[in-house]
């Protein structure tokens, strides 16, 4: 019996809220799949023993970041860091 017929048959047996929790699962690891990030998997690159300066996956990170995601991300770079860690007062102000 492959896979797919075991699945089948356990849906089938299964409550509506276990399905939607399955249901949940399968479209994140699909759209995981889809958009995965350089720093989930390794690169082409860093299988052959080269490896990317970190700026550079860095970079290739935050292009798959959703928009609503990017516009909470500070933009001072690290000059107000320990404002965000800590609570220290804001340098921009």
């Amino acid at each position: 019996m492959s896979t797919k017929e075991q699945l089948l048959q356990e849906i089938e047996k299964s409550s509506d809220d276990l399905l939607e929790e399955v249901l949940n699962f399968l479209l994140f690891t699909k759209q995981r799949k889809q958009t995965q990030s350089p720093l989930s998997s390794p690169s082409q690159e860093t299988i052959e023993g080269k490896s990317k300066p970190i700026w550079e996956s860095f970079s290739e990170f935050t292009e798959n970041l959703p928009e609503e995601v990017t516009q909470y991300l500070p933009t001072d770079s690290a000059s107000n860091l320990d404002y965000y860690l800590y609570g220290n007062p804001d340098q921009n102000s």
